[in-house]
């Protein structure tokens, strides 16, 4: 379950108003003691529904719906009569003073459905935002690929009259590339490992071609080789630092890509020694930026971006995503 945190706070403000309409109907006791019962049966409904969605589906984002619907139905009859008397507890009433009438588990009912209701809708509209994300990727793809193809292919053709050495060489980091490139397309979720050898496949094709202007370096630890990512996350950020960092600066530079863990967050980082931000070196990265911002709202709760200037003179992408 995506925004528990606002989930509780949605919850919390219906029961206040469920409260309140019963108060004005002359439904059970006063205000105080309303609220009380509403607060207590539905937070304790949506904290099954949460508890029962992690421990059955942890991996999934969109449970079985027969199967969620079921869930949502359990846990409105066990959040009535355990927040009920919870309720009854902490104001002092015996459980059974009108609290467990089939008038207050058809309120619950209600307030379930109605709040059931809120949150799916919220929910397929995220999904299909995320959907619109992968879209617009899969067209940024198709914009992004043939520039470098035809550049690369271009280079082949020189080296191969040139340096045919060479241009073998360059063409089994282009098939490589090119092979992983197919398969994250096809995926909607991809490993650090599976990234990180896109990214070597993408690197080493763009240093037989810009020479010794490139040096590159790919940090991954062993432990974070299986963590779970959108694929070519870091793809559009690595050739914002070659297109706009490193290939106009007359000497060239290092891009270096990393890995790491800080506490419960996954830290990415995409860093070049390039132009930076003094000669305008991001001037047409915005899209690149954004894509990869939205993408990781889209995956993530409380994922963070971070881009500016770096002490070596060249600029500094840093994604921070929660584990």
């Amino acid at each position: 379950m995506q925004g528990f945190p606002f989930a509780l706070l949605a919850v919390a403000a219906f029961n206040t108003v469920i409260a309140l309409l019963l108060s004005l109907v002359n439904y059970g006791g006063s205000f105080g003691e309303n609220l009380v019962f509403s607060q207590c049966i539905g937070l304790s409904v949506l904290l099954l529904i949460h508890l029962g969605w992690r421990t059955l589906w942890p991996q999934q984002k969109k449970p079985p719906r027969l199967w969620f619907l079921g869930l949502i139905a359990a846990a409105v009859v066990a959040g009535w009569l355990g927040g009920s008397a919870l309720a009854s507890l902490f104001l002092g009433l015996p459980w059974t003073a009108g609290r467990n009438s089939w008038a207050a588990l058809a309120i619950t009912v209600t307030a379930g459905f109605i709040g059931t209701g809120f949150f799916w809708s919220r929910h397929r509209a995220a999904e299909m935002e995320r959907q619109r994300i992968e879209a617009q990727l899969k067209l940024l793809q198709a914009q992004i690929e043939p520039h470098f193809l035809f550049n690369t292919l271009a280079n082949l053709d020189a080296l191969i009259q040139t340096d045919p050495q060479r241009a073998r060489a360059m063409l089994g980091h282009l098939n490589d590339y090119l092979r992983a490139t197919l398969a994250a397309t096809r995926r909607e979720r991809s490993t650090l490992a599976d990234e990180f050898a896109l990214l070597r496949g993408y690197l080493e094709v763009q240093a037989m071609r810009m020479g010794k202007r490139l040096h590159f370096k790919l940090e991954l630890p062993d432990s974070l080789a299986h963590a779970d990512v959108p694929p070519m996350l870091l793809q559009p950020l690595v050739e914002n630092s070659l297109k706009h960092g490193l290939e106009p600066k007359v000497e060239g530079g290092e891009v270096k890509v990393t890995a790491r863990e800080e506490g419960d967050l996954l830290v990415l980082e995409v860093a070049d020694t390039g132009l930076g931000l003094a000669n305008g070196a991001t001037a047409g990265t915005g899209l690149g930026l954004a894509n990869v911002r939205e993408r990781l709202a889209a995956a993530y709760e409380g994922a963070k971006l971070k881009a500016g200037a770096n002490a070596a003179g060249g600029y500094t992408v840093t994604l921070s995503i929660p584990r």
